[in-house]
This record gives C-alpha cells, sequence and structure tokens, in this order.
C-alpha cells in the first residue's frame, strides 16, 4: 500500500509541498510559522509553499483576529479535489482528441529523422504484428490502417493466422482498408472476418493474374512495415512522414482501379 506522502506526489505535489501539507495536516489551522517549525523549511520559503498549495485548493486559509492561518484539506476533502482533477483530466482528454490535426500538423513541421528496424526470423514477424497492436491499442481518436498482404503466405509463416483472430486489431477508432492478394485460403479468412462481426474493414481484391504479392505491407500512424515471407521471413519497420505519405498515396491510386 502506498504512504500518504507517496499518495501526495502521485497528486502532483513536490517534495516540499507535500511536506508542507501534511504538517498543515498535523498542526491543524495555525500560522505559517507553525507549520514551518514543524515541517523544518525556513518561514520564507513555506509562504511561497503554501500559496501554491492554496491555488491547488489544498490549503484554506483563515484569518483570525488580524493573524492569518492555515488549514489543510481533510480526508474529505482531499477525495474531492482528486474528484476535481478527475474530471479535468477527462475534460484534457477530449480537448486533445479534438486538438489531434493541430498537433500532428506542428509535429509534420518538424525536421523529422528517419528511424528502420530489421527484424529476423518468425519471432521477427511475430513482434512487428506485437507492435502494430500495442500502437493501435493506445490510440483513443480516428485512424486509417492500410495493408495488402497474402493471407496464404502469412498462413505458411504463422499457422492459424486466420483462425485464432491473429489479423484482428482493436476497432474502436480504426477504419482497415485492405487490398488483399486473390489466393487459395481468401474465401476463409473473409469468412472469419464477417463471422466477427468486424467493424470498418474495407477490402479489394489483387486479381490472381497480377500476381500474389511478393511482400506483405502495413501503415499505420507514421510507420510502415514490408514483411518478407519466402524463404527466411523477415522484415523492416521505417518510421517517416514521408515515407508514409508516399505509400498512402500510392494505395489510394490501386484501391481506385480494383473492383
Amino acid at each position: 500500500m502506498k504512504t500518504v506522502d507517496e499518495i501526495l506526489k502521485n497528486l502532483g505535489l513536490t517534495d516540499n509541498e507535500a511536506k508542507v501539507f501534511l504538517s498543515a495536516l498535523k498542526v491543524g489551522l495555525a500560522p505559517i510559522s507553525r507549520i514551518a517549525q514543524e515541517s523544518g523549511i525556513a518561514r520564507t520559503y513555506v509562504y511561497e509553499l503554501a500559496e501554491e498549495l492554496k491555488q491547488k485548493g489544498l490549503l484554506a486559509e483563515i484569518e483570525q483576529r488580524g493573524v492569518k492561518k492555515v488549514e489543510a484539506l481533510d480526508y474529505g476533502g482531499l477525495l474531492a479535489y482528486v474528484g476535481r482533477r478527475q474530471k479535468d483530466m477527462e475534460r484534457l482528454e477530449k480537448d486533445l482528441v479534438k486538438s489531434a490535426g493541430a498537433f500532428h500538423a506542428l509535429r509534420s513541421v518538424a525536421p523529422q529523422k528517419t528511424k528502420v528496424r530489421f527484424f529476423e526470423g518468425i519471432e521477427g514477424i511475430k513482434n512487428i504484428n506485437s507492435e502494430i497492436k500495442k500502437d493501435l491499442d493506445k490510440l483513443r481518436q480516428p485512424y486509417q490502417f492500410y495493408t495488402a498482404f497474402s493471407v496464404d503466405r502469412m498462413e505458411d509463416i504463422l499457422p492459424g493466422w486466420t483462425e485464432h483472430n491473429q489479423h484482428l486489431y482493436d476497432e474502436s477508432f480504426m477504419s482497415k482498408y485492405a487490398i488483399i492478394s486473390e489466393t487459395p485460403m481468401l474465401q476463409n479468412f473473409l469468412n472469419k472476418v464477417r463471422e466477427n462481426h468486424q467493424k470498418n474493414f474495407y477490402y479489394k481484391i489483387w486479381p490472381i493474374e497480377n500476381r500474389e504479392f511478393p511482400t506483405d505491407t502495413l501503415c499505420w500512424l507514421n510507420k510502415i512495415a514490408y514483411l518478407d515471407m519466402k524463404g527466411h521471413p523477415s522484415g523492416i519497420i521505417i518510421e517517416n512522414n514521408a515515407i508514409v505519405e508516399t505509400f498512402v498515396m500510392w494505395f489510394k491510386q490501386m484501391w481506385g482501379s480494383l473492383k
């Protein structure tokens, strides 16, 4: 169980603010000089800390016979404070979601250093899929996921991939667009998608006469992954906004040309 001091720090108080609050809680309604004595912090500094705590609503100032005194919130008051903080954070989360476009625009202005990571073997392929799922599970705003892949090639490397729903991600905010190679296992995959009532899943079929994709491509956020399933499985993840944007432009052009 966390100590009171740890809880106060988790609420955003500094070490000295926590000391002053706890000292005020111990001595009750008292002048700053008494709280300074209890906390062991210089009185002039306690005045500053008390002002910060008053602004946060954790200390109340009361004047008695011309003497200013302060009093810390009791347990009930502290719970109410936590409730207010929680509501403030909920409002902040909503504001952040609404401002996502502005934040992304600011980020795109800054120079970006391309990051490339290499993965080898079946475990490498699994690690790429795991990273995609973790990234998408964190999102709380609408996003688009683009992929071009072969069901048969994934099944060759990860047997049971379709049957065990390993292709499904959190659908709450996702619109998934897939261009899928026309292969023998394609229909089974599409049946599974329907059985699971996967929402916002849109697909088009890459005709068999155009040949099966040699690699699988997955694009999300500022990342794009290429998976080579032939021979010794391997893959790469590239983090670069311009590369992602180029792929999405190409993808949309191909999407429009398919039935």
